[in-house]
């Protein structure tokens, strides 16, 4: 089969290289020149225009966010016009579960299948091939593109109808922030108390109370290291798409809302470049305290 890629940014760029380097004819379209001449050395095809990938049978997309998803497929020289019945677009773009849901329904009116399959993990994870793939879609559309999908991912998952995958991430993406959050409100507490951020880190991260989370960013915080990783201000989408859910169902999550609450107050105290573990510096400013490492003798 042969395939286009269109989105290759910090998470699109590892994805794409190991689709070309195991095996897949693979054409790039991308708007910045560098990108280009970076695949053509690969011997990828390369386009500056979406609708170049229209010859193609599989067309995979790792967008920003839906407005810029909304414009490759239907914007000005739109994809999907160009696009026989029968393609099949995989969308690993992070864009809303109601979002998915409609572009499927309007692709299929075409006979255009479409995969959402967001994609978890970090740039290290894209470029080692080893993330975690959530899809929603038709079953035997999936079980088509499942070796291709494998290519890039070490876990990948049917999750459902069109919207299953893009709900998988938000709920993980959602359920991480909640951890984040909890120790992020907590240290700065135990610190202003008298407790030495790094023991009370070292339980954080090995006793009961510990997470993924925990075990990923409280290393960071210790060092003072915000920098790493996506920003929250562009990992907010989770949140806004998961209130722009419960909205429509009618419910309302406590958890959610007490960690949307933190998350903001981050965002709204400058903190928006940074790391999720920078919610942290929220309440080190209203405690007046540091959860940092002290520096060794030899510093």
């Amino acid at each position: 089969m042969k395939a286009a890629f269109i989105g290759t940014g910090t998470m699109g760029n590892g994805m794409a290289r190991n689709l070309k380097k195991k095996g897949m004819d693979l054409t790039i379209i991308a708007r910045r020149s560098e990108v280009r001449a970076q695949f053509s050395a690969l011997g990828c095809p390369v386009s500056a225009t979406p609708a170049d990938a229209a010859g193609c049978d599989l067309i995979f997309l790792c967008l920003p966010d839906e407005a810029a998803t909304e414009a490759v497929l239907f914007g000005p020289g739109e994809l999907a016009a160009h696009l026989p019945q029968g393609r099949i677009i995989i969308d690993c773009s992070t864009i809303s579960y109601l979002k998915a849901r409609e572009l499927a329904e309007r692709l299929a009116a075409s006979g255009i299948h479409y995969l959402d399959a967001p994609v978890s993990g970090h740039q290290a994870k894209a470029e080692a091939g080893t993330l975690s793939i959530m899809v929603g879609g038709e079953e035997d559309v999936f079980e088509t593109v499942r070796p291709f999908l494998n290519m890039m991912g070490s876990q990948v998952l049917y999750m459902g109808p069109s919207g299953s995958g893009q709900l998988t991430k938000m709920i993980n993406n959602c359920a991480l922030n909640i951890c984040a959050a909890s120790f992020c409100e907590l240290m700065p507490l135990g610190v202003k108390l008298g407790l030495s951020p790094e023991k009370l880190g070292d339980v954080l991260m090995q006793a009961s109370g510990s997470s993924y989370a925990s075990k990923t960013l409280i290393p960071e915080i210790l060092e003072g290291r915000f920098d790493h990783g996506f920003t929250m201000e562009k990992a907010y989408k989770d949140i806004q798409s998961m209130t722009q859910l419960l909205a429509r169902i009618g419910l309302s999550l406590p958890t959610f809302e007490g960690m949307q609450k933190t998350y903001e107050k981050a965002l709204e105290s400058g903190y928006g470049n940074e790391y999720k573990g920078a919610m942290i510096r929220c309440y080190e400013d209203i405690l007046d305290v540091k959860c940092r490492r002290k520096p060794s003798k030899e510093e």
